[in-house]
């Protein structure tokens, strides 16, 4: 074990969310929010420089040293942080049957997924997995009350070697929005963002009533559903490049396009093996996304700015969409509403307010009735723009594995200037093919890639109707006023 000096015990309160991830373990495994994050080395890393590594960084967060604790008389718990980490348990190595490949690997990622982490230590563990050809991973898994994909990726940085960090701290860059100043002075961008604006809120308001998606192959029924059974895919990297140029041609961003690409991704899927989309339907699929509510650099020293900071709000897919060029339009569409309307901050508010006056029991069913909803869940993470290195060892490859909270999750990485596809499978939900979706995911951006090579500025500009932009601005105001 190893023993570190430390101060008297610290207990600190957990967040409303870290309370809501945690809950949800004391489930059952089949819930469990873990997420899992693999590093690719070209030659084996040494043990004992990545356990020296773990004790100079990591156990400086509090988090990393603690166990969560009941709070006598509530459904509420309290981080304690220990004196003394057992490194035997939070360290280990493990060996895969022969051959040791990427597949044994996946498979052996899959199967964490049956075990808990035992909570009577710091919820997180680290695997040193030699592969084939004198390769190595490293595989992380740690329980998501610790915190979010944002904070840990800064506390995975914070492990390696890349010189940039001390150079660029990490700036959560959002497109600001318009000034409204300039707005007004557009009467047309003007009534955009009102709509909107309105029409968020009218959203995030009734959020608890939205609608389920179409029935179809890779949604599930219900969350009672999902078992331990888990299947982990990561398709081939394509150059981030690509993206960006594919973006730029339809006045977008790399988000935008990647949205597009898994649009395209699912209508193939889905054409191949359901009847959803079958003589014309318009089904209605989404997922589910983590939105950061953080602005500004971050500090993952502070506790007040570690751990669980997010909203997950629902994206509807333009999987009616026919042809390349109409998939990435109304795929930025639907993203810009989002980026312009007040819907993330309203249903933080709302699943603030249902945990401080619902009992636990209801307030889970409550939130797996709004998870249902929705067909998976999809996070984008951008990583590191230059290759980082742990234990003196080059960082080759690197994937994230988010929670799998419903029949499919969803994950895209950048890292050292490529994009990397990312798809966990529930069992439970039926059996879906995650290496299919990797492989239609490359074939059908380059797909869109070739197509975005047809569209100019006035292209995106002419989906847009002024004319009825001004007749639902002129409705609204009627309205406002007769109100």
């Amino acid at each position: 074990s190893l023993s570190m000096a430390q101060p008297a015990r610290i207990e600190r309160p957990m967040t409303f969310l870290g309370e809501l991830m945690y809950e949800w373990t004391e489930i059952g495994p089949r819930l469990e929010t873990v997420i899992t994050t693999v590093l690719h080395f070209d030659k084996v890393v040494d043990r004992k420089l990545v356990e020296a590594i773990i004790a100079e960084k990591l156990l400086v967060f509090d988090r990393f040293r603690s166990i969560v604790k009941p709070n006598a008389g509530s459904h509420t718990h309290t981080w304690t942080r220990l004196k003394r980490i057992d490194m035997s348990y939070h360290l280990v190595e493990h060996r895969l049957p022969s051959p040791a490949t990427r597949k044994e690997l996946e498979a052996f990622i899959s199967s964490m997924y049956r075990k808990q982490l035992d909570t009577s230590h710091p919820l997180w563990r680290f695997y040193i997995v030699p592969l084939d050809g004198n390769k190595c991973a490293v595989v992380t898994r740690i329980h998501h009350s610790v915190g979010d994909g944002v904070t840990l990726i800064e506390v995975m940085l914070s492990l390696m070697g890349r010189e940039e960090a001390k150079k660029q701290p990490h700036v959560f860059k959002k497109r600001p929005p318009a000034s409204w100043t300039k707005t007004m002075a557009n009467p047309l961008q003007f009534s955009s963002r009102c709509l909107h604006f309105v029409l968020g809120a009218a959203k995030g308001s009734t959020y608890p009533l939205r609608r389920k998606d179409t029935p179809n192959v890779l949604k599930i029924p219900s969350i009672a559903q999902l078992t331990t059974e888990k299947k982990v895919a990561c398709g081939a990297s394509i150059p981030l490049q690509l993206f960006k140029e594919a973006g730029r041609r339809m006045d977008g961003t790399v988000n935008d396009m990647i949205v597009a690409t898994l649009t395209a991704t699912l209508r193939r899927y889905l054409l191949a093996h359901d009847t959803c989309l079958n003589d014309g339907n318009t089904p209605r699929i989404s997922v589910l996304f983590p939105f950061n509510m953080r602005y500004g650099r971050i500090n993952v020293s502070d506790p007040k700015q570690f751990g669980n900071q997010f909203t997950l709000l629902p994206l509807d897919l333009p999987i009616h969409e026919k042809d390349p060029i109409s998939i990435m339009l109304a795929s930025k569409k639907c993203c810009d509403e989002i980026k312009e309307s007040p819907m993330a901050f309203i249903i933080t508010g709302l699943n603030k307010l249902a945990m401080s006056i619902l009992p636990a029991k209801w307030y889970h069913t409550l939130t797996f009735t709004c998870l249902e909803k929705s067909t998976g869940m999809f996070t984008n993470v951008p990583g590191p723009k230059k290759p980082v290195l742990l234990a003196g060892q080059v960082v080759s490859d690197l994937m994230f594995y988010v929670p799998a909270l419903a029949s499919i999750t969803f994950s895209v990485l950048s890292y050292n200037g490529s994009i990397r596809f990312g798809v966990m499978t529930n069992q439970g939900g039926g059996k879906i093919n995650p290496n299919e979706l990797t492989n239609i995911f490359y074939e059908e951006f380059h797909c869109l890639y070739d197509a975005s090579k047809g569209l100019h500025p006035d292209v995106q500009r002419s989906e847009t109707n002024p004319l009825t932009k001004w007749a639902i601005l002129c409705v609204f105001i009627l309205l406002l006023s007769r109100w």
